[in-house]
């Protein structure tokens, strides 16, 4: 019995579909801050970016720290976005401090108070590096409705590894297999 070999047309095409989606799976490692709302509570949550609420006042931080593990850690970044539910909230990001556990502190730029409105975001850079292993806290301090000064939330955040896929391979190879596919007999 003969079995038919594929035309050089369908070759070309397995080809192509097999390059494609071998380049698709690409992954980058990366080590980034990750930051942990309540600690010891059921509800904790952890990532790059937690969203924590303080008398009406939403604050989304995010981090921006990241980098391809094996390089070096950049200093620590953090964004914070803003959501009040009403008029009158204010920030001063000098009264956001890092500490270590040993102790040691860092302050955020100063600058003073400044009203917040929906959607503001703040980013914050502090002297140091999250290093693997290193566990710290953030104390977001500075918050305020009106004239009374809010209670400062106190985030733990700590070093980890990741993996992100580039979404722009699966784009790219969507694209060549559907082109491909037109092409095909």
């Amino acid at each position: 019995m003969r079995h038919a070999l594929p035309s050089p047309a369908k070759r070309a095409f397995a080809a192509v579909v097999v390059g494609l989606v071998s380049a698709a799976c690409a992954t980058t490692r990366y080590t980034q801050s990750r930051l942990e709302t309540e600690p010891h509570a059921a509800k904790t949550r952890v990532g790059e970016a937690v969203t924590v609420e303080v008398e009406g006042l939403k604050v989304r931080v995010g981090s921006v720290d990241r980098a391809p593990r094996g390089q070096v850690i950049p200093n620590l970044g953090l964004r914070l976005v803003f959501e009040p539910d009403a008029l009158g909230y204010s920030f001063d990001p000098g009264q956001v401090v890092l500490r270590a556990g040993d102790g040691r502190e860092w302050h955020a730029a100063a600058g003073g108070y400044r009203p917040l409105y929906p959607k503001a975001s703040v980013d914050l850079v502090f002297d140091v590096a999250v290093e693997p292993e290193a566990r710290m806290e953030l104390v977001l301090g500075g918050l305020a409705r009106g004239q009374k000064r809010l209670e400062p939330v106190t985030l733990r955040l700590a070093r980890h590894d990741g993996r992100s896929y580039d979404r722009l391979y699966w784009l790219e190879a969507i694209g060549y297999m559907l082109s491909a596919a037109a092409y095909a007999p």
